[in-house]
């Protein structure tokens, strides 16, 4: 689950958009699913104005609502199939018959609902659009809904009902059943984009990420999914504990920027502590390409392996006086992968030696080459202590 936090709801929307742009530009007859209500207006306009000054086409887009409500006229202005009309479709160029949207005012409800369940088995969405009640609902699935029901008639609570009062002119207008698409049914989507405004979500976020994972906060299935994307305002977020996860998020991102051979030139500066970090942080895809430069450097790897055995001795006092600040900080960071080397203060010092032979030196094939040499300097230790 990724989280992106923005300023506004103008912001969600661009940030959102992104997320369009990616599969319409992949897959142009993608499956889109989209959610009504305001949370995602930003985003449909953001579509509508690129789509106006030429960018994206949704001509081949087929499109699937969550949900409607039961007994709601499709052509009323609180009916979700007229707020997605006039709010993104008639600004697009999309199909009207690419459109699907469950009808509430069908006589057979129940073969409405088999109708539209079988319709999204056929056409699993590319990429789903989500909101989320103040009580944790994904569509119209209350606290509770068995996951694995499929499009059904739901009983909307008096929360969900007073949430969505504002499209009627009296709340008491606000039908108490509406035609939902199930939990698992959702979960079929290759990608899930859910957005949140203004601190009426935060606990139902807080619920979603953190909370307890069962069925009384319906959105907690969302964890089960492998592609989801959250953009929230920082209202919708401020109760989820999030600075260390930026935190961590921008250096795993810098440690992927990064080309292998800056990486070996900061090895050698920076200091222990900080080395430990990166060590940890870096990608294992990098890694492939130092050891072919490194393969391609026998002589050096023969001068450095000689010259090893000096340069350990010169560092063992120093090993001694900082291996228990570097184990602190592995600890502190979290297990230590196979990449990490257990001293960097020799690999430093050996990084140096191999500067003066000229050549540049990779600490992870040294690391294998000096275990000889790290069992003998052991012995010594103990040998000292006694």
């Amino acid at each position: 689950m990724r989280i992106a936090i923005v300023k506004n709801a103008k912001e969600l929307g661009e940030r959102a958009f992104v997320e369009i742009k990616k599969v319409i530009s992949e897959k142009p007859d993608a499956v889109i699913g989209f959610a009504t209500g305001a949370t995602p207006v930003a985003l449909y306009e953001k579509m509508a104005d690129d789509h106006k000054h030429g960018g994206l086409s949704y001509k081949q887009v087929k499109a699937f609502n969550l949900d409607e409500y039961v007994g709601v006229d499709p052509n009323g202005k609180a009916s979700f199939k007229r707020f997605m009309a006039d709010t993104l479709f008639s600004k697009i160029d999309i199909d009207p018959a690419n459109t699907d949207i469950p009808n509430g005012m069908a006589q057979d409800l129940e073969a409405e609902c088999a109708r539209y369940s079988a319709a999204i088995k056929e056409n699993p969405a590319d990429l789903q659009i989500l909101g989320i009640g103040e009580n944790g609902h994904i569509a119209f699935n209350e606290p509770y809904t068995k996951p694995d029901e499929p499009t059904h008639i739901a009983l909307l609570t008096a929360s969900t009902r007073a949430a969505n009062a504002s499209a009627f002119k009296d709340p008491s207008l606000v039908p108490q059943y509406a035609l939902t698409m199930g939990i698992n049914e959702i979960l079929t989507a290759k990608r899930i984009l859910l957005l949140a405004l203004g601190e009426r979500k935060a606990q139902a976020i807080y619920d979603m990420i953190m909370g307890r994972d069962d069925t009384s906060c319906p959105a907690t299935a969302l964890r089960k999914h492998p592609d989801v994307t959250v953009v929230l305002d920082r209202e919708a977020a401020s109760l989820l504990t999030i600075k260390e996860w930026e935190k961590g998020s921008a250096q795993a991102e810098e440690s992927a920027e990064a080309p292998a051979t800056e990486q070996t030139e900061e090895a050698e500066q920076t200091p222990v502590a900080e080395q430990t970090e990166e060590a940890e942080q870096t990608p294992v895809a990098e890694q492939p390409a130092e050891t072919e430069q490194a393969e391609e450097q026998p002589e050096v790897r023969e001068e450095a392996a000689e010259s090893a055995p000096e340069a350990e001795a010169e560092t063992e006092e120093q090993v001694e006086e900082t291996s228990a600040p570097v184990e602190e900080e592995v600890a502190e960071s979290g297990p230590p992968t196979d990449e990490v080397p257990t001293y960097p203060e020799e690999q430093e010092e050996v990084a140096a030696t191999y500067e003066d032979a000229g050549e540049e030196a990779e600490v992870e094939d040294l690391t294998v080459q000096e275990e000889p040499a790290q069992e003998n300097r052991g012995k010594k230790k103990k040998k000292h202590r006694r």
